[in-house]
């Protein structure tokens, strides 16, 4: 391959007039060379939120998540159990993996719970409201050699740990409850949260896309919780799902 050295030595035996012509040549070529970097595919949490059909709509505050900052980053980690972290510049989330999961949550909460997120929608107060503050301790992609297999594939897991905390804002509730009436008007509660969980990517867990798809599902069992929890707060009953601890 020619590099600008030898180019330089190659262009002086050529005569006069071809070596305009050969050294338009070498630097097109070496243009091509620079521009061959692979395209980053991009990876999104947030599924597709349908028109909401309930005419009693919830309001919720999905607040930013808190994310450690070894995460918080478009591309995507890779850990082996080590700690050691191989971050794929080339496979990248589409924002950050904080603005991914409170999108995706937020999305998904509006979907389940029949709600608009008014933290994004711009919706003042004046109804009843569930403000959600989460906090991912983990969400990691792990990798682990497999010592079973003879040709050393690795599996791969997503490891998560969240607590979140609902609070119940009633515009409407009297400052002072009047005596003998505490069940008339349920209270400003608030509900403290907390799960921890694995998920195997697979047997082909090698493909992006698939730990992608692990990812999303991960995502969904949070909300699955936190919707229940939303709904706890609203009967103002104690929340009854395996895996999941409240205060």
């Amino acid at each position: 391959m020619l590099n600008k050295k030898n180019s330089s030595h190659f262009l002086s035996y050529l005569p006069q007039s071809s070596r305009a012509g050969c050294a338009l040549l070498l630097a097109v070529v070496g243009l091509a060379g620079c521009s061959s970097s692979p395209t980053p595919n991009y990876y999104s949490l947030t599924p597709t939120v349908k028109p909401l059909v309930s005419s009693n709509v919830r309001v919720i505050e999905v607040l930013p998540v808190g994310l450690p900052d070894r995460l918080n980053r478009a591309p995507l980690v890779l850990q082996d159990s080590s700690g050691k972290s191989n971050v794929l510049d080339n496979e990248r989330w589409t924002s950050t993996l904080g603005a991914e999961l409170r999108d995706g949550l937020s999305a998904g909460l509006q979907q389940k719970l029949a709600a608009v997120d008014r933290y994004s929608s711009g919706m003042t107060g004046g109804k009843v409201s569930y403000r959600i503050a989460t906090d991912f301790s983990r969400f990691d992609i792990i990798e682990h050699s497999d010592t079973r297999s003879l040709m050393g594939a690795m599996n791969r897991d997503i490891e998560v740990a969240v607590a979140w905390i609902i609070k119940r804002d009633d515009p409407a509730r009297p400052l002072n409850q009047p005596t003998g009436v505490q069940n008339a008007v349920l209270p400003n509660r608030q509900l403290s949260c907390r799960m921890a969980f694995t998920d195997a990517v697979g047997a082909d867990g090698n493909k992006i896309v698939d730990i992608v798809s692990v990812s999303r599902q991960s995502l969904s069992k949070v909300v699955e919780a936190i919707a229940a929890s939303v709904v706890a707060t609203e009967a103002n009953k104690a929340v009854v799902m395996e895996g999941v601890t409240c205060s």
